[in-house]
């Protein structure tokens, strides 16, 4: 049963952790952010601690000019999960802290968000997780930012799990551990859905707690970005395939149905064409074509219907509906890439996008 770490404590000490690999000015704004953070008077900035994961910039550097304590993984796996739990676990050792902010370095927090997050959690000792929206700070920036950014528009309390930015209390992360460190993505939800398993409850503010800088600006990055999802899903689905709840199991068999679908439709109306391209029939093959491009787009239509409330643009919805469906086959890819690495017993390094 969870237990009140900071009971009989008036003031309650925080420990602010941000990770990062090559973020630039992005860690500064993130830094800045973290010095104007608003706390209430009963909790204590004890110490902020960067990690981290073998930049080639200044990061360790500009951490060090905000007085934050700073670890270098020099050696791999570089993974969210290992910096994470390396952050907490060295806040520890400098400071007995009771509660964890995590932060990406790619990340700007909300002054006023603490306040609210401590105001929910420090009367429920069985609330170990507390976390809010999250924005993206430049959408327009590209087409692919324009598109994800709606990704993060989520109705409160839709998601059961948090993400990277998150307050956690010291006594949910020693009972479970902390993050897995091999993995390379998803960590964050199996991290939540463990918490959750031992009668550890979270909640979700309808309030803004994070901006972020996605910086994806060309197709290669948003590609290896829905590989390394597709990665995640099939690497943590596996984790809990025989678990009564198992987790993630569905969301990554959907998408291996939806994704198989996408790509053999695709190529089987390409042969079609081809074939009937070949035997002189042009108006067939371009039929072929042209009947699987309004299936995938009936469908995109369908999407952009069905996620109305997150812009008022019909462009980007519309664009948002291609994306949804569009992702699948990246996704999956990514999902077959994580069976051939466990086919092969091959462990997999990062899948960067920036």
């Amino acid at each position: 049963m969870p237990e009140n770490s900071a009971a009989g404590s008036p003031t309650q000490p925080l420990a602010v952790v941000i990770i990062g690999r090559n973020e630039g000015q992005r860690l500064r704004a993130c830094l800045q952010s973290v010095q104007s953070l608003r706390l209430p008077e009963n909790i204590r900035h004890a110490v902020t601690l960067y990690v981290d994961s073998n930049s080639t910039d200044d990061s360790l550097a500009l951490a060090r000019s905000f007085g934050a304590h700073t670890i270098a993984l020099a050696t791999g796996p570089w993974t969210a999960a290992r910096g994470r739990n390396t952050g907490w676990r060295a806040a520890l050792d400098l400071h007995p802290v009771d509660w964890i902010l995590f932060l990406d370095g790619d990340t700007t927090l909300d002054p006023d968000f603490l306040s609210a997050a401590f105001a929910a959690a420090i009367p429920d000792p069985r609330l170990a997780a507390v976390y809010g929206l999250r924005t993206e700070s430049n959408p327009r920036q590209s087409i692919y930012t324009q598109v994800l950014a709606l990704d993060w528009l989520l109705d409160p309390h839709q998601h059961a799990h948090f993400g990277g930015d998150v307050l956690i209390r010291v006594a949910a992360l020693q009972a479970t551990g902390g993050y897995d460190d091999s993995l390379i993505a998803g960590e964050d939800p199996e991290l939540s859905h463990r918490m959750r398993t031992l009668g550890w409850r979270h909640l979700q503010l309808d309030q803004l707690m994070t901006t972020h800088d996605l910086a994806i600006r060309r197709f290669v990055q948003y590609w290896a970005r829905l590989l390394r999802s597709g990665y995640a899903y099939a690497d943590v689905a596996e984790r809990f395939r025989h678990t009564p709840e198992r987790f993630w199991f569905g969301d990554s068999r959907r998408n291996l149905l939806r994704g198989s679908f996408w790509l053999l439709s695709f190529v089987a109306a390409l042969v079609a064409a081809l074939v009937y391209a070949l035997d002189h029939h042009s108006a067939r093959a371009a039929l072929a074509i042209i009947l699987w491009l309004a299936l995938f787009a009936a469908v995109c239509l369908r999407s952009a219907w069905r996620y109305r409330r997150r812009s008022a643009s019909l462009v980007t919805l519309f664009l948002y509906g291609i994306h949804s469906q569009f992702q699948q086959i990246p996704l999956l890819l990514g999902q077959l890439t994580w069976f051939a690495d466990r086919l092969l017993a091959r462990r997999r390094a990062l899948i960067e996008y920036k």
